[in-house]
């Protein structure tokens, strides 16, 4: 094809951006198909100009291998095509490319861009970036859990659906979830997904900061432990712990309280006590918030807790602001970890 042929008042030219192969397309009313040159065997992204009586305009088609999984899925419904049984990003980047090539874009016509309304200054302002937008989304299942918080089960099955059968066999296996008997990929990422929102109203009930799991030992940042014990980043920067303002009711203690670990990685019996700590974590369940924090990592922290031997088992009450109530250095096992609990719980109330 070497000639371009008016068939309306629109035509469309298409060209490849990066080696310029050429490809027609013919509207009218709008475009069917669009078509490379017989020479041309480029996969390339292309360039669209959409050529009217009186003017021209450019559209680039960005390549779907470069654009994010909700820009796929927008298109794709855009062109009222669907992705239902498409289970990964590979499927959804062929299904869109093939969309592309069986329905190419649609011309706006000066008429319907005259009936579209434009947005106001103040709407132009109110309105988010959309960066900003879609990096909100894409760390719905990265972020811990807040107050007000809700999951986000499209979002997190959409997210799943991208990674590989092995990798969600592990966080199945993470999660305790036994994943034999499942055929289909489709079916670990739904087990998945309802394993992980189990887990987010968990936490998010049992937890200050929708960080902790009952049951479990969470490894915490400072910023996680300082929410948890709601004690004050500004005290904490002035090397001190933060006191209750009020005195809590010890029978009515707002939450569990809290058995923190302070440990190395480089400290031979705090891996001794790590296995032993989660033992006696599932026995305890939702009675005692468990957290261990690196003392390396976290040394101003550390130094507010006064560590003096590694590893330190501190346990805290659960007041809205933790006061620290006994603390053992060196290793425990399992039944000196429950003993420690039960001690403590007995000399809070």
């Amino acid at each position: 094809m070497n000639t371009c042929k008016r068939l309306g008042s629109l035509v469309f030219a298409v060209a490849c951006i990066t080696c310029r192969h050429q490809a027609y397309a013919f509207a009218p009313p709008k475009i069917s198909t669009i078509t490379r040159q017989p020479s041309s065997s480029c996969n390339h992204p292309l360039v669209v100009n959409s050529v009217t009586d009186d003017s021209a305009t450019d559209v680039t088609l960005t390549n779907p291998a470069d654009m994010r999984l909700r820009e796929i899925q927008s298109e794709l419904k855009e062109r009222n095509v669907s992705y239902a049984d498409c289970f990964d990003r590979e499927s959804l980047v062929k299904r869109l490319l093939e969309a592309r090539e069986n329905n190419p874009v649609v011309a706006v016509t000066e008429k319907e861009e005259a009936s579209t309304p434009q947005p106001t200054e103040s709407s132009q302002t109110a309105k988010p970036d959309d960066g900003d937008v879609t990096a909100k989304d894409d760390a719905t299942t990265t972020m811990s859990p807040d107050a007000d918080a809700a999951f986000d089960k499209e979002a997190t099955i959409a997210e799943l659906r991208e990674l590989r059968v092995k990798v969600l066999k592990e966080k199945l296996s993470e999660y305790k979830v036994r994943w034999g008997t499942f055929n289909e990929k489709e079916q670990m990422v739904q087990a998945l997904c309802n394993a992980m929102e189990q887990r987010f109203i968990q936490s998010k009930n049992f937890s200050r900061s929708g960080s902790i799991i009952p049951g479990e030992v969470t490894d915490v940042t400072e910023s996680v432990l300082l929410e948890e014990m709601g004690w004050l980043e500004s005290d904490v920067n002035n090397g001190v712990a933060t006191k209750p303002a009020i005195a809590d009711d010890k029978d009515t203690l707002p939450h569990s309280p809290i058995l923190l670990d302070v440990y190395a990685t480089w400290c031979g019996p705090c891996k001794m006590v790590a296995p032993q700590l989660e033992a006696a974590a599932q026995e305890l369940g939702p009675t005692c918030r468990i957290m261990k924090i690196d003392s390396d990592k976290y040394q101003r922290l550390a130094s507010v807790l006064r560590i003096g031997g590694l590893p330190t088992l501190v346990y805290f009450d659960g007041g809205n602001v933790s006061k620290e109530v006994k603390r053992v250095e060196g290793a425990l096992m399992k039944d000196g970890i429950l003993d420690l609990v039960n001690e403590c719980g007995s000399m809070a109330r």
